[in-house]
């Protein structure tokens, strides 16, 4: 009789069981279709559509992934699918897809429980790469003509002994005029049974000279130039070559060479859709009319372009540093045959024009998709000493009280640019500490401990890197700030 009694609760229990059992094996179905519905909405060819047809991708995988499950009940079943992007562009995509289902019983309807309720979700995210176009901007201004290491800096110091009152000169400038009345006692070279021998020019010529473009000025002064007997007259630069030293610009060169072969295997070697990067290049000055206000103070090496690896080989070449007529009178034309007239100075590093110009040539940039209609992010990528030298009235340093200004560079040049989307990456080649070099000990001393700080307010938050004293680690400098741009690409709001 006991058992009579226990036998119909047995079995509702037994029935119980059994719905209990089948509303899991019908749940676990759902979360696995939620699970689909979620990477159909990141996969790569997705994540080059937009939100409302990733939205439209994960409902329709949810909605047949469920069709063959027969105990749902018709009508009842929610799926509701959200797509956003954190960092506010589509290079980085978060879906959650949650669910709502009336699974039918079989037992448990008689006890008035016809259905039991299932929920649940799923989510996940994914990040593309984005498109770059990398702007470079490379300083080939006379300072950056310094041997790479203090070791080059010693032997040129040692190679031109009778500049600089005797201490010697370590910049390898370069200059197209030689043997007149500005050459500051340029080294006189002679070969002889195969032996190369330098001495200090001894012919000394009394030369008069205008101090204004009006020519109302004059004043005469000795200088030394080369006898008929000590050989041919050479520049600083022409001493560096002939001496094999490496100069900060070769460096760089070299260094730009390695990056262009780097970016080419990055871009190819991402997992998901390869990204494209264009590179563009320019020198920071021409190599002619420098200096001057009404000159574009840019000179195009690689025009921008997919093919980098083999347009910086062709462009390379071009990256020397700027020829002057004389010391200070800058060349008229680029193959630097004559000088420019009125003009006596040697400004070179005019970050004014240059920024103006770079914020001229750069588009306005997209988010780097793949979307219709987007268009790639843009990156100034600047390389520099941080040291202009121009004509301005406007000079934080202003030299002897002239408009001459050698000062750091001022951040707010770079905000017009930031403030349009275009990120500023900077890496800063450190300016030497030339203490044998009057001219350093008295315009560049004085703020050389601001450079660093200024330039990093100038390049956008985490992209100023400091390539350190040896310029022979640029190339690994170029790098690292490279892969911190790319890296950081998906969080460009």
């Amino acid at each position: 009789m006991m058992y009579a009694l226990a036998l119909p609760v047995l079995m509702f229990a037994i029935g119980l069981a059994i719905d209990y059992t089948h509303a899991a094996q019908v749940r676990t179905q759902l979360n696995a279709a939620a699970d689909a519905a979620v990477l159909a909405a990141l996969t790569p060819g997705m994540m080059q559509q937009s939100n409302a047809t990733a939205q439209t991708a994960a409902q329709n995988m949810f909605n047949g992934q469920i069709a063959g499950i027969t105990s749902l009940a018709a009508g009842d079943t929610t799926v509701t699918v959200t797509v956003a992007n954190p960092t506010g562009t589509t290079l980085v995509r978060n879906v959650t897809v949650a669910y709502s289902a009336q699974n039918t019983n079989i037992f448990a309807g008689i006890l008035g429980a016809p259905t039991f309720t299932l929920k649940g979700s799923s989510s996940a995210s994914a990040s593309v790469a984005a498109n770059i176009d990398f702007y470079m901007l490379l300083d080939n201004s006379p300072s950056m003509a310094l041997p790479a290491t203090q070791a080059g800096i010693a032997q040129m110091e040692s190679l031109t002994a009778q500049q600089e009152n005797g201490v010697g000169c370590a910049f390898a400038c370069h200059q197209a005029s030689l043997n007149n009345c500005d050459t500051e006692g340029n080294s006189c070279v002679k070969t002889s049974n195969g032996k190369t021998t330098y001495s200090a020019p001894t012919v000394t010529e009394t030369c008069t000279v205008c101090t204004n473009s009006s020519c109302n000025t004059t004043y005469t002064f000795s200088n030394a130039q080369c006898g008929t007997t000590q050989g041919t007259q050479i520049d600083n630069y022409q001493v560096a070559r002939n001496n094999n030293i490496t100069l900060r610009l070769d460096d760089l060169s070299t260094g730009v060479t390695n990056l262009m072969s780097d970016a080419y295997t990055t871009q190819q070697n991402t997992a998901s859709t390869p990204p494209v990067y264009r590179f563009a290049a320019y020198s920071m000055d021409s190599s002619w009319q420098v200096g001057m206000s009404s000159s574009n103070s840019y000179n195009q090496l690689m025009a921008l372009t997919t093919n980098y690896v083999s347009g910086w080989q062709s462009a390379s070449p071009n990256f020397t540093v700027m020829e002057y007529y004389s010391n200070n009178v800058p060349c008229a034309n680029s193959g630097c045959t004559s000088a420019l007239t009125g003009v006596n100075n040697d400004f070179a590093t005019n970050y004014d024009n240059a920024f103006s110009t770079m914020n001229t040539l750069m588009p306005n940039p997209g988010q780097g998709t793949n979307v219709k209609g987007d268009t790639p992010q843009e990156v100034l990528f600047l390389v520099t000493d941080g040291v202009e030298d121009e004509n301005t009235t406007t000079c934080s340093e202003p030299l002897q009280g002239g408009n001459r200004c050698q000062a750091p560079v001022n951040p707010t040049l770079c905000t017009t640019i930031k403030n349009r989307g275009i990120r500023i990456a900077i890496l800063y080649t450190d300016y030497y500490q030339v203490t044998a070099d009057w001219w350093y000990n008295n315009y560049v001393a004085p703020f050389q401990s601001s450079i660093a700080t200024e330039l990093e307010a100038c390049a956008s938050p985490g992209l100023f890197y400091d390539a350190g004293l040896d310029a022979s680690n640029l190339g690994g400098a170029l790098q690292t700030l490279f892969n911190t741009v790319v890296q950081t690409a998906h969080l460009t709001n």
